[in-house]
């Protein structure tokens, strides 16, 4: 269970990895945080929006979590649930680094942007 852990962290991170590394080399202008949570942070803090910053904070969010399910939060109930949620973040991620990288909406963005 812990490899799985650790694969899924790592999943997250590459994913998430994929999408800054993507929209930072376009030329659509300047990058807007989608995340909410972020984009409050970023307002809040006065710092300007930067896909690379968004990066950081995902692989300090990722650890952390990664950090409490093992010390903390040790039932299989919730590495099942951190496993299920990182999958679905991965593919959030991936869908928005193609989103980006072909400058058009796929099926999972179109559905996200309703």
């Amino acid at each position: 269970m812990d490899l799985l852990i650790a694969l899924i962290a790592f999943e997250i991170i590459a994913s998430k990895f994929l999408f800054s590394y993507i929209s930072s080399y376009q030329s659509n202008g300047n990058y807007v945080e989608q995340n909410p949570v972020l984009k409050f942070a970023f307002d809040r803090l006065n710092l300007e929006h930067d896909e690379w910053l968004s990066f950081f904070c995902n692989i300090l969010l990722t650890g952390f979590s990664v950090y409490l399910l093992n010390t903390f939060y040790s039932a299989t109930a919730f590495q099942v649930l951190f496993i299920l949620t990182g999958f679905y973040c991965t593919i959030l991620n991936l869908a928005a680094a193609h989103s980006s990288y072909f400058q058009r909406t796929n099926f999972i963005t179109r559905r996200l942007l309703r």
